[in-house]
Parts: C-alpha cells; sequence; structure tokens
C-alpha cells in the first residue's frame, strides 16, 4: 500500500507540474553556451577530475624535495656468559646490558634517486661492568654519534628520470584529465548547439503549421461564402474543412516537437521541469555562407587542437615513461653507501652530546651493496617487453585516430558542401511554390479554381518551407560538426580553456 501510495504522489506531482503555467524563455545562441559551460553537470563532473588529478600531481612535485624528520628509539637488553675472549677482555665471567638507544634525524632526497641523512644517535648504555670490576662512579654511560649519512643508487633507480618518473607520470595524467575535460565541453557544448537548432527548426515547424491552418481557414470561409451565396458546392467546403482538421492535427504535433525540442535543450543545462516549466525559444536563426574547406590546413589544426589526438599523446608518454622506468628495474640494485661523524661519550646525555661538538674522535665507512637476482630477473624482464607492448599499443591507437578523424573530416567537408547546395535548391522550390500559391489563390477568387487545388500547393509550398528550413539547420549543424572533426569548436566560440578564453564566464561560477 505504501508503494502505491508513493506511486501516486509522483504521478500527481508530474501531473500537477504539466498543468502548471508555462513560461518563455528567449534564448540566444550565446546564452545557450553560457548555460552549459556554467550548469552542465557531466562538464562540471570532469573538471573535478581535472583538479584532482592537478592536486595529485602538485604533491609528487612538492614531496621529490620535501625533507623527512625520522625519530625513533628502541630498548635492547643482552644477556650471555663471556668466552674466553670476551671474559679477558672483559674481567667478567656473565655480561648483562641494558641499552636504549635514540635516534634523531632529518633525511633529504636527492635529485639523483638517492638520500642524505644528517643525524644524532644516543646510547643510554647500562651493564655490570663496572659493578664487577668494582669501578667507581655512575653504572650507565652515554655514546652519541653526530653525522651525515648518505645513499646512492648506482644503476637501479639512478638519475634524475628515474627519481622524477612518478611526477612526469603526474603530470601527463593532469594534462590527460585536462584534454578530457575539453572534450567533454566539446561535446556537451556541440550537443547543446544542435539542440538549440533543433529547438529553432521545431519553432519554425510550428510557424509553418500555423500559417497552413490559416491559409486553410481562409479557403474554408470563402468556400462557404460562395456555397451561401449559391456559387459554389457542398462538396467545396467538406474539402475545405477536411483539409483545415488535417493541418490542425499537424500543428498539433509540431507544437509536441516544440515542447520536446525545448527540453531536450534544457537537459544540457542540467535543468528539469521541477526546477522550472519553462519552453525556450531560440532567438537566433540559421543562415547560409560560402565555405571553402581545404583539408590538409584542416587537418594540421586538428593535429594541434583535437582533445582525442592530445588524450593518445599524453597517454602514450605515460607509456614511455612506465617503459623506461620497466627498462631500468632490470639492472642490478648497487648502491653507494657512506658516512662521516663524530664520536663522544660522557656520564650523562647531555655531557655526549656536549662532547660531540669537540670530539677529536671521527668515524667513517664507505661502501657499495649489490643486490641481483640470480634467476635472470624474470619478473624485471616481463614487465619491460609488456611496458614495449603498451608503448606499440598507444602508437597503433593514435594512428587510428589519426586515420578515422581525417576520414571524419573528409565526411564533415562533403556534408557541409553538399547541404549547402541542397539548401539553396529549396529556397529555389520555396520561391517557385510561394508563387503557384499565389497564383491559384488569385484563381480562387476567380473561380477559376477549386479548394483541393488551392490546399494542395499550400501543401507543397509548406513542405518546400520546411525542407527549406531544415537544410538550413542541417547545414548549421554540418558546420558544427566540422568544428568537432577539427577540434576548434571551443576556440573558434572564444570557450577554449587552452587560450584562457573561459576565464570571463568561469569567473562568475
Amino acid at each position: 500500500m505504501l508503494y502505491k501510495f508513493y506511486l501516486f504522489v509522483v504521478g500527481f506531482s508530474l501531473v500537477s507540474i504539466a498543468h502548471a503555467e508555462v513560461a518563455e524563455l528567449a534564448l540566444s545562441l550565446e546564452d545557450c553556451r553560457e548555460l552549459v559551460i556554467r550548469q552542465n553537470l557531466e562538464t562540471a563532473a570532469q573538471k573535478l577530475q581535472v583538479e584532482a588529478a592537478e592536486t595529485l600531481f602538485k604533491g609528487e612535485r612538492g614531496a621529490f624535495w620535501e625533507p623527512v624528520l625520522v625519530l625513533s628509539g628502541r630498548r635492547e637488553r643482552n644477556e650471555r656468559e663471556n668466552n674466553t675472549e670476551q671474559f679477558v677482555s672483559q674481567g667478567v665471567d656473565d655480561f648483562e646490558e641494558r641499552n636504549t638507544v635514540y635516534e634523531l634525524a632529518l633525511e633529504q632526497p636527492m635529485g639523483t634517486g638517492g638520500n642524505v641523512q644528517l643525524s644524532y644517535v644516543l646510547r643510554d648504555l647500562k651493564n655490570n661492568l663496572r659493578e664487577q670490576r668494582e669501578l667507581e662512579g655512575v653504572d650507565r654511560e652515554y655514546e652519541g654519534f653526530f653525522g651525515v649519512v648518505l645513499t646512492q643508487p648506482l644503476l637501479r633507480n639512478a638519475g634524475m628520470e628515474m627519481s622524477r618518473a612518478s611526477i612526469r607520470m603526474a603530470r601527463e595524467e593532469s594534462e590527460a584529465a585536462f584534454q578530457e575535460w575539453r572534450r567533454q565541453m566539446m561535446q556537451a557544448i556541440g550537443s547543446a548547439e544542435a539542440a538549440y537548432w533543433d529547438l529553432e527548426i521545431a519553432q519554425r515547424r510550428v510557424e509553418l503549421r500555423q500559417a497552413s491552418v490559416e491559409v486553410a481557414e481562409k479557403v474554408l470561409e470563402d468556400n462557404r461564402a460562395r456555397r451561401d451565396a449559391g456559387r459554389g458546392a457542398e462538396v467545396e467546403v467538406q474539402q475545405a474543412e477536411a483539409g483545415l482538421a488535417v493541418r490542425q492535427t499537424q500543428l498539433l504535433e509540431a507544437r509536441q516537437g516544440l515542447v520536446e525540442a525545448s527540453n531536450r535543450l534544457r537537459t544540457f543545462f542540467s535543468e528539469s521541469i521541477r526546477d522550472r516549466n519553462l519552453l525556450l525559444t531560440a532567438t537566433d536563426t540559421p543562415g547560409l555562407r560560402e565555405v571553402v574547406a581545404d583539408p590538409v590546413p584542416l587537418y594540421d589544426e586538428a593535429m594541434m587542437l583535437h582533445p582525442d589526438i592530445l588524450i593518445r599523446h599524453h597517454r602514450g608518454a605515460q607509456q614511455r615513461i612506465r617503459r623506461d622506468f620497466a627498462k631500468n628495474q632490470r639492472l642490478p640494485d648497487v648502491s653507494l653507501t657512506g658516512s662521516y661523524g663524530y664520536n663522544s661519550l660522557g656520564d650523562t646525555s647531555s655531557d655526549a652530546f656536549s662532547e660531540t661538538w669537540d670530539s677529536e674522535y671521527v668515524s667513517w665507512s664507505v661502501g657499495v651493496q649489490v643486490r641481483m637476482p640470480l634467476g635472470g630477473n624474470p619478473r624485471g624482464k616481463g614487465e619491460y617487453q609488456a611496458a614495449r607492448l603498451r608503448v606499440q599499443q598507444e602508437e597503433t591507437s593514435l594512428k587510428a585516430t589519426e586515420v578515422a578523424l581525417m576520414n571524419q573530416l573528409a565526411t564533415s567537408i562533403r556534408r557541409v558542401e553538399n547541404n549547402l547546395a541542397q539548401a539553396r535548391n529549396y529556397q529555389r522550390v520555396a520561391e517557385l511554390n510561394a508563387q503557384l500559391l499565389e497564383t491559384e489563390l488569385a484563381r480562387l477568387e476567380g473561380g477559376q479554381s477549386d479548394s483541393r487545388k488551392v490546399l494542395d500547393t499550400e501543401e507543397k509550398l509548406s513542405e518546400a518551407l520546411e525542407a527549406e528550413a531544415s537544410s538550413m539547420t542541417r547545414f548549421m549543424v554540418a558546420m558544427l560538426e566540422l568544428d568537432l572533426s577539427t577540434g576548434r569548436l571551443l576556440k573558434a566560440r572564444g570557450l577554449d580553456p587552452m587560450s584562457d578564453d573561459l576565464s570571463e564566464i568561469t569567473e562568475a561560477e
């Protein structure tokens, strides 16, 4: 019962909205674009992905030189029976110690892939040596060490390219996300403009159907007048009534198409009928112009502007970074290690710390550590081969995208040319049919024609006018598709974020 009540409430709400007063909003094509930029949810979601990728890139870049503070402490306890050598050295049969070790260090990554660490180590030593040897003084000592420790890879993970691989990957990901946002903007604005022209042609159809109804009403009125005057037959009136009924039905269909076109356009603004019950009105009209489209410069422009091409370039750069990193990972892990510092000793921790700065006891070490898999490193080889194949895959995908884009450009150019020619032909057809209708109406007034001929001529004129309007709309959509194919749609409209043309609109968000 609750579910049925819910359906009833929702259905009642929708019916109420549908019968609410409809407001009209005149909208220019420029207004349409701005609404898409500000309100389209899919574009906004894609922009959030761009911001997330940029944040990750900034994080990776900031972490590259970020120093690290290291704090550590550990407790040690050892108990053992001394052997002869240890007995001679320490003078006790059994050795016991309880030590606490503290370390404070500042670690700095280096661009070469290594890191350098400036550290101070304090060892709190407590054992049974003084007690068993009956030495005076405290039963604990403090050892200090202050120095520098360096670790530098020599083969694997060595060099600026390897150390900055994660930064370069994040940068390419950020650029790819930016181009995906541009693509989403292009698709949203392009689809909205196409919907805008659908709205305009829907308005034009309503106007044409309304004009057709008015002609049919006039013919019916004239036929009734002639019938009443005894100069016309009843069949003429019936034919006129039938023609009027058909045209009134067509007008209702055209008005329904106008509502549908308006709601489709509102979808690109992410606005529903629950927000406002609006009927949009397009104020711009399509216009014809000569177009000379040379495919060569358009192809070059697409290679520089089209998001699909630029995304492929960034994805390819990512795969090349992965390939180079995987190639480096096949190398043995050889690291150079070195340290240099001063030792100190005191009865208290402060004494040990103070003695460090005047200490004459120096410790240093230099070494090399080698780690090498004995089985030939099949994992590293497999990852490298897979990375090479992914690079080839991206290169192949780029070529496929270029081929598809070139063919799409050629198709768009031909469509623009054909639609332009069709529109000019339909203009001529509409002019001729308008002249024919004027002739038939004059003949009808003189009693030399009948209602059927007039209505047939008017229907042909209406069809010709609608065909003319449709062909002009198709021309505008073809021009729109050409801009989409070249990737210049945003740039041509001053909305390309690559050139900061979008700042005035986005500042208002």
